[in-house]
């Protein structure tokens, strides 16, 4: 095993910023916290979940207690098939599993793919716990050029000429952690690369529901079906506790990922995939969703102009269509990481931009603020209180 690959598998096997962000916000609950990427908890619908639960034991009784299939739950497995026809993935049935979470899906397919010293290739910066996934399956992880719009096609054509990865790890729409969106245009060139070199890529699509302006987009999966593996959740939409993922899967793969599923769960659990099937398929989810998408629309404009207000001269942000996350780059020589501790001192939490590249080397003036799970009227204070430290 290399070195790389074997500090990669050390890193992987110790706490990272977000589990530490979780852990010190759970001892602090005085914090204004934008560190962890976590709905709202005065959203997370309790008295709705109650009644699905009701619901779901009045249709299927004993059935949602019991061992089920690995591949998911049917009546879960139907309602998923109706949300990805939403999104233009119009699959056939076998080709979709329900795994334990976004999290776990990743997992299931590294076990599947991933070997002790094979690649995946990632944006730059890319989702901090997805790269501890693979490198805790031995994976070099590598990253590949990218811009305001996503991975850049020429640089993605230049390393699977250098590499051959087991997979692209793309999040296309909603980015964590800059929030941009990859456009439609881009999205096919980069899937004609893809294609012509007859790689893999992963297209992790779990905040696609968070959308508050503009039109969706085509999925990554309609312009190379048989080449993308999609993933998406319902962590974001009704509750992270239930850790329901969806997964479609080009046909090669469902078989050995389905297989050694079996032996690490058996099954994502049936009873909570008859909640999550009710959810999706009764008019109450999608009021629910409305509420969310309101609420976290009404935050992202109050962070936005908070950051107008109080971020000094030479800091830039994006402003994203949906999601969860803000991407503030600070001047070359700020340092985000030596700005963690005196923020928490004066009570406000972020996550540095650093934490978001798989490089040794990440650039060090960026800080990546998480809006949903803020309460609003507690935005601008922290905004306020992070833009004079950041003078």
């Amino acid at each position: 095993m290399s070195t790389d690959v074997a500090l990669g598998r050390e890193s992987a096997m110790r706490s990272g910023p977000i589990d530490d962000a979780f852990a010190t916000l759970a001892r602090r609950p005085d914090v204004i916290s934008f560190a962890v990427g976590a709905p709202d908890p005065a959203l997370l619908p309790g008295d709705l979940v109650a009644s699905l639960t009701a619901a779901a034991i009045a249709k299927h009784g004993n059935t949602a207690l019991q061992y089920g299939l690995t591949q998911g739950f049917p009546p879960l497995l139907e309602q998923a098939r109706i949300l990805l026809g939403g999104r233009g993935i119009g699959c056939s049935p076998e080709r979709v599993h329900i795994s334990t979470g976004g999290s776990g899906a990743l997992h299931n397919l590294c076990m599947a793919q991933l070997y002790p010293g094979g690649v995946v290739l990632v944006e730059t910066p890319t989702y901090g716990p997805a790269v501890k996934v693979f490198r805790s399956h031995g994976a070099l992880v590598v990253e590949v050029a990218s811009d305001a719009d996503g991975m850049l096609p020429e640089a993605l054509d230049n390393a699977l000429a250098q590499h051959d990865p087991a997979f692209v790890y793309l999040l296309p729409t909603f980015q964590n952690p800059t929030g941009r969106t990859m456009p439609a245009v881009r999205r096919a060139q980069v899937a004609e690369v893809i294609t012509r070199r007859g790689a893999l890529v992963v297209e992790d699509d779990v905040y696609a529901d968070l959308r508050y302006r503009g039109e969706p987009l085509p999925t990554m999966w309609s312009f190379a079906p048989d080449r993308t593996v999609y993933i998406t959740s319902l962590s974001k939409t009704l509750a992270p506790a239930l850790r329901i993922g969806i997964a479609v899967l080009p046909d090669d793969l469902l078989e050995p990922v389905l297989a050694l599923k079996q032996g690490i769960d058996m099954q994502t659990s049936a009873f909570n995939q008859a909640i999550a099937a009710e959810f999706l398929g009764t008019e109450v989810g999608a009021a629910h969703l409305s509420v969310l998408v309101k609420s976290y629309a009404a935050k992202l404009h109050t962070v936005v102009a908070a950051l107008d207000e109080y971020f000094p001269a030479g800091f830039t942000w994006t402003e994203p269509d949906g999601g969860m996350f803000v991407w503030v780059a600070g001047p070359t020589g700020f340092d985000a990481d030596a700005l963690v501790v005196p923020a928490l001192n004066r009570g406000v939490a972020f996550l540095p931009g650093s934490a978001f590249f798989a490089a040794p080397d990440a650039p060090r003036n960026a800080i990546r603020l998480s809006f949903a799970s803020v309460p609003e009227h507690r935005i601008e204070p922290g905004i306020e209180l992070l833009g004079g430290l950041c003078a």
